[in-house]
């Protein structure tokens, strides 16, 4: 078996809802390759929670009280050493996985689909680490055509 990574990846989950917070963060305690370091229900929360607690993942919902998951998104990668973000949201369209990515997400997952989207992603991410053979911080992605989001804080 191939080691997939030296230190699990210091994990933040985002979302208004305790119920997701605690299954994410149930799932995700699971995983030998990540290590939950928090939880944040609110955009604000969130940008002061990865201020103290420096993950390398942030799993962001869209729709957060206080600025939303696509703006939390846009001020992490404006960060010197951005970490990896997911935005995750119950309305999974076509459009709101393009403004993910134009804000610059590394990945999105539907929730009703998380375990097993998230689990794929995850190993695309894992495995983008070994062939870089660094942290993974902040791929950059481009946007794709015809993708709208507000601009950043």
């Amino acid at each position: 078996m191939t080691k997939r990574a030296e230190r699990p990846l210091k994990t933040l989950i985002v979302d208004r809802s305790e119920a997701f917070l605690a299954g994410a963060a149930r799932f995700i305690a699971d995983r030998a390759e990540l290590e939950v370091v928090g939880t944040a229900a609110s955009g604000p929360e969130a940008l002061e929670a990865v201020e103290r607690l420096d993950p390398d993942l942030v799993v962001v919902e869209a729709v957060l009280p206080g600025l939303d998951g696509f703006r939390v998104v846009r001020a992490l990668k404006a960060r010197p050493r951005p970490p990896l973000a997911v935005l995750t949201t119950f309305l999974a369209s076509g459009t709101a996985e393009d403004a993910a990515f134009a804000a610059g997400a590394d990945g999105f997952v539907a929730k009703d689909d998380f375990a097993g989207a998230f689990e794929l992603l995850l190993r695309e991410l894992l495995d983008e680490r070994l062939e870089t053979g660094g942290p993974l911080r902040g791929r950059e992605r481009s946007a794709r055509p015809g993708s709208r989001t507000e601009p950043g804080p």
